[in-house]
């Protein structure tokens, strides 16, 4: 009941945003616990109600990881699977814990909702920050962004959002409670009343936008390939000149193009025969292709350790077109990958998988090198700019803040690994999080996903869609620091803290039993 309950779950989230269903979800959950509190072995039982909740959400809601293992399916197609349950257990591990603890604070009234969330929440977190994190479809990524309630991370983050949706959703479970009176009612009208000022005062919000004026510079112009992972990578000579051609058809005749600045995806050249900063006639053509405008591009590089041995880098850099001749960067303009993916781009523990001979995870290699946290790169004719480099961008506080924040955002991604299905349109919604809690416009090119330009308020201004691999509009204007981009995640430990203040209300306070709220 619980894994099915955490399945219902994931149509909350993008693409479908059925908040009801996460609602509903939540509130049997908490039911399931007031059912744990009365047993002999309340910390066991709710461990597994936590556990197996957060395993139907995750395999569920992750389970187009599946598909980036069939890309060479011949040596990984046997970890799909594995790989996704995997890692839907570990994160499962996190709501398990966190409900374990909580039950012995449980309380037969209103406050074992503030309870919850505050345990909910902190699982949240601690998903999302330990051992390198993930923080992807967190509670608060139930509202769409762009739209009113997602204005409120502006103000606490995607964890104070997260840990107010998490108090929301459980808030119908005293619905069902025996007590008469307010105390049974209180909690779900509370709720409706705070998502309704949530939405009123998102959309006071919006209404302050401005359009930009016309005629206003510098345009932006993201591009796709249009190759799937497959097609990207197939193994011949001229591999690399075949994937550019794409790239340079999608950008538009550098004569004719509106454009001042362009962003291709991560990893856009493949390097099969060679690397972008390595050859010349490669440049040569990529600057043919640009004419005077700045290219943001996602590559691969190397570098020569003491031994003489490479380091490859996962990277991106501004390259500056100059009358059809590409002005190569120098190290302040590339900035290498600050979080790489476990398993992915690295390996932990590489060493002893290596020793243990586990072929199709040592066929990988160790992978990229990280890189120092992300900063500003100067553009041509354009704001400083901050590169997020694929699921950097579920990663909330990256930007640099204070005197190096940036005018915008370049998020770069390769979201082809991952099929057609929901992965791509999650991590979009998620990726324009970033928007509203910056207040700066996000230029994002996804090979296999969304590309778009993203106002400060999270809302697309221009996207690609199916059969249409270039899109291009002034670059929105970045807003003035919001109160999350001050004080980062302060903002969220304030929203935990008012939550801990409900559990030890004393209004309609009862004393702390084993028993829920069904008398």
């Amino acid at each position: 009941m619980a894994f099915s309950a955490g399945a219902l779950a994931t149509l909350g989230f993008a693409p479908f945003h059925v908040q009801p269903a996460f609602f509903a979800a939540i509130t049997f959950l908490v039911w399931q616990l007031d059912v744990a509190a009365q047993g002999a072995r309340r910390r066991r039982m709710a461990f597994a109600r936590g556990f197996w909740f957060g395993l139907g959400q995750f395999t569920i809601g992750l389970h187009w990881i599946y598909f980036a293992f069939q890309v060479d399916a011949e040596t990984f197609a046997a970890l799909a699977v594995p790989a996704v349950v995997a890692l839907a257990g570990v994160l499962a591990l996190f709501w398990g814990a966190a409900f374990a603890l909580a039950i012995g604070f449980w309380t037969r009234d209103w406050r074992r909702i503030a309870v919850f969330a505050t345990a909910a929440g902190l699982a949240e977190v601690g998903r999302g920050v330990l051992f390198g994190g993930l923080p992807w479809n967190l509670a608060g990524y139930i509202w769409a962004a762009g739209a009113p309630v997602s204005q409120l991370a502006a103000a606490v983050g995607i964890y104070g959002l997260t840990a107010l949706t998490l108090l929301a959703a459980a808030a119908p479970a005293t619905l069902a409670d025996a007590r008469p009176g307010v105390a049974r009612f209180a909690p779900f009208f509370a709720a409706l009343l705070a998502i309704g000022l949530a939405w009123g005062a998102g959309l006071q919000r919006l209404a302050q936008a401005s359009e930009p004026a016309p005629g206003s510079r510098p345009i932006m112009r993201v591009v796709d390939s249009g190759l799937s992972e497959g097609q990207k990578w197939e193994n011949r000579p001229d591999q690399e000149w075949r994937v550019l051609a794409r790239f340079a058809a999608a950008s538009g005749d550098p004569e004719e193009s509106r454009a001042n600045v362009l962003v291709w995806p991560e990893g856009a050249i493949p390097a099969l025969n060679t690397f972008l900063l390595d050859d010349a006639r490669l440049q040569q053509a990529i600057g043919a292709a640009l004419g005077d405008r700045a290219l943001i591009i996602g590559f691969s590089r190397y570098e020569l350790d003491a031994a003489g041995q490479p380091v490859f880098y996962n990277s991106a850099a501004v390259l500056d077109g100059v009358s059809g001749r590409l002005r190569l960067p120098d190290a302040e303009q590339i900035y290498d990958k600050h979080r790489l993916v476990p398993f992915g781009e690295f390996i932990p523990l590489y060493s002893w998988i290596e020793w243990a001979n586990i072929k199709p995870v040592a066929r990988i290699g160790r992978g990229f090198r990280a890189g120092p946290a992300p900063r500003r790169l100067i553009v041509p004719d354009a704001p400083p700019v901050v590169v997020l480099i694929c699921y950097e961008a579920i990663f909330p506080g990256l930007a640099p803040r204070g005197a190096e924040r940036p005018g915008w955002i370049a998020s770069i991604s390769n979201d082809a690994w991952f099929g057609g299905g929901v992965g791509p349109r999650q991590h979009y919604n998620m990726t324009r999080y970033r928007a509203i809690e910056e207040g700066l416009p996000i230029v994002r090119a996804a090979s296999g996903g969304v590309s778009a330009i993203i106002d400060s308020y999270g809302r697309p201004v221009a996207e690609t869609a199916k059969g249409v691999y270039g899109a291009e509009a002034a670059l929105p204007a970045a807003l003035p620091a919001t109160y999350y981009a001050r004080i980062g995640h302060v903002a969220a430990a304030l929203v935990f803290f008012l939550i801990l203040a409900l559990c030890v209300a004393p209004i309609g306070r009862t004393r702390r039993t084993g028993t829920n709220g069904h008398e």
